[in-house]
C-alpha cells in the first residue's frame, strides 16, 4: 500500500465548489481523505503550500497519431506531453492512419494505449474512412468502450447520412461530436476570410463554413431527439446558435480551444504557417464572442485539439503548411492567463471547464477532487510567470503560435492514478 500526503494546498473542486486550504491523502490510486491530516510513518509527504490543487484536467479532443504517423506523435510522447501539462484524461480522435473506423484497427489502438502515461479514451469514426459516404459499423463500438463518434477533420455534408448517424447514435447510446464544416463552402480556404486573406492573397474560410454546419447539426439532432456535441467552435454565429438551442434543449453542448479565445487572424501575418489551424483563427469580434459564451455558460468545455506535426509539415508557406497546433503541454497556462488573469473570470469557473464539465459530458468518473475518486490531480503554481519555449515540448510536435509568450498558471506536479510526476 502506497500513501502520499499533499500538505497545505489550496483545494479547488468545481463539482462541490470546495475552495479551502487543506491536505489530501492518497492511498494507492484513490483519494482517501481531504482535510487536516497528520502524516504517518511510511507516508510520502509533500508540502504544496501556496499551490493550487485541482482535479486532473480532462481534454476531450486530442490527436495522438501513432501507427503510421509516428513521426508526428506516438501514444507515449503524446500522453507524456499531456501529463506534463497537467492533463490526466484524454479523448483521442479517429482520424489516425489507418482510421479508427473498424473493430480490427480500434483493437490495435487499444493495445497501444495500454502503456499510455494518462487515461486514454477513443472516439470512433462516424463513417467508413471518414469519407462521409457510408456509416461505419457503429454497433461494434459499445463493446470496444467507445462513447463518442466523430469524423473529426471533416464533417458529413450528406444530411440523410448525418440524420441516420444521429438516429443510430440515439439507438446505441453514442454521442455525435461534430467538427462543424460545410465542405462545399471555400473547400480550399487556408485562413479566415477577411483582411488577412485579402492582404496575403490566399483563399479564406468565411464564418458561414462553420456556422451553417452548426445550424444543420442542431436541427437534425433536435429532430431525432439525441445528444450532439460541437467541437472547437470559432465564430460568433456558431455560439449564438448553441446559446439559442440551449434555451429549449439540454441535448446540445459545445467546446472551444485556448487558441481560438486567445488569438486572432493577425497572428498569420506574423507567423505564417505556424498560425494555420482549422477552423482558422478568426477576428477579434469572434474571439470576444467566444469569451462571452464562456462567461454566460454557453460553452461547456475547453479542449486543445492537440494536433502535432513535424517541422517539415509546418513550413513558412500557408498553402503547404498543415493545419494544427501542439497544445497539450500549454493549455492550462494559456487558459488561466487569458480567462482568469486577463478576462477576470472566476478561477473556479475556469477550472470547471477543464475538469468536471468534460468529465460529465463523457460520463467519466474523473474530474473530481473528492474522497473515494481516482487520484488524478494537478498542482499549479499560479504566481510564477514563465515563457513558452517550443524546444522544451515533450510532444514530438513543436508547432505552436505561442512560442515566446509569457504565461501564468503552470502545472508543477501531476498525479495520475496515485503516481506522482513532476
Amino acid at each position: 500500500m502506497s500513501k502520499i500526503l499533499l500538505k497545505n494546498g489550496r483545494i479547488l473542486d468545481p463539482e462541490t465548489n470546495r475552495d479551502e486550504i487543506a491536505d489530501v491523502l492518497i492511498v494507492d490510486d484513490k483519494i482517501s481523505k481531504i482535510g487536516k491530516i497528520e502524516p504517518e510513518n511510511g507516508t510520502n509527504t509533500i508540502d504544496v503550500t501556496g499551490k493550487l490543487v485541482i482535479p486532473g484536467i480532462v481534454d476531450l479532443h486530442v490527436h495522438l497519431r501513432d501507427m503510421e504517423q509516428t513521426d508526428k506523435e506516438t501514444v507515449e510522447t503524446g500522453t507524456k506531453a499531456a501529463r506534463k501539462g497537467g492533463v490526466t484524461t484524454v479523448l483521442c480522435m479517429p482520424n489516425t492512419v489507418p482510421r479508427l473506423d473498424n473493430e480490427k484497427t480500434i483493437k490495435r489502438y487499444l493495445e497501444l494505449i495500454k502503456d499510455a502515461r494518462v487515461d486514454v479514451h477513443i472516439a470512433g469514426a462516424i463513417s467508413k474512412g471518414l469519407n462521409g459516404h457510408e456509416l461505419a459499423d457503429l454497433g461494434s463500438y459499445h463493446e470496444l468502450g467507445i462513447k463518442f463518434i466523430t469524423d473529426d477533420g471533416s464533417d458529413i455534408d450528406d444530411e440523410k447520412l448525418l440524420e441516420q448517424a444521429y438516429k443510430k447514435a440515439k439507438e446505441l447510446g453514442l454521442i455525435v461530436m461534430t467538427h462543424p464544416e460545410v465542405y462545399t463552402i471555400a473547400s480550399n480556404g487556408v485562413v479566415n476570410e477577411g483582411k488577412v486573406s485579402k492582404k496575403l492573397n490566399v483563399p479564406g474560410q468565411p464564418n458561414e463554413k462553420e456556422w451553417k454546419a452548426v445550424e444543420r447539426g442542431i436541427r437534425l439532432a433536435l429532430k431525432v431527439g439525441t445528444r450532439a456535441h460541437f467541437t472547437h467552435l470559432s465564430t460568433k454565429e456558431s455560439v449564438d446558435f448553441i446559446r439559442k438551442a440551449k434555451k429549449t434543449s439540454n441535448l446540445i453542448t459545445c467546446d472551444v480551444t485556448p487558441h481560438h479565445f486567445s488569438l486572432t487572424e493577425d497572428e498569420v501575418l506574423k507567423l505564417d504557417g505556424q498560425a494555420k489551424v482549422n477552423p482558422p483563427l478568426r477576428t477579434e469580434a469572434d474571439r470576444l464572442a467566444l469569451i462571452e459564451a464562456i462567461k454566460d455558460g454557453t460553452v461547456d468545455a475547453i479542449v486543445t485539439d492537440h494536433a502535432p506535426h513535424t517541422d517539415e509539415d509546418k513550413p513558412d508557406n500557408l498553402k503547404r503548411s498543415a493545419f494544427g497546433f501542439s497544445e497539450l503541454e500549454i493549455s492550462l497556462p494559456l487558459t488561466l492567463t487569458e480567462l482568469y488573469k486577463n478576462q477576470k473570470i472566476k478561477l473556479m469557473d475556469v477550472i470547471r471547464l477543464m475538469t468536471i464539465n468534460p468529465a460529465k459530458l463523457a460520463n467519466l468518473r474523473v474530474g473530481r477532487l473528492q474522497e473515494g475518486f481516482p487520484a488524478d490531480i494537478t498542482i499549479i503554481d499560479l504566481s510564477t510567470e514563465k515563457t513558452i519555449n517550443r524546444n522544451e515540448f515533450v510532444s514530438k510536435g513543436k508547432n505552436t503560435p505561442f512560442h515566446g509568450k509569457p504565461l501564468i498558471g503552470w502545472p508543477v506536479m501531476t498525479v495520475v492514478k496515485g503516481m506522482i510526476f513532476y
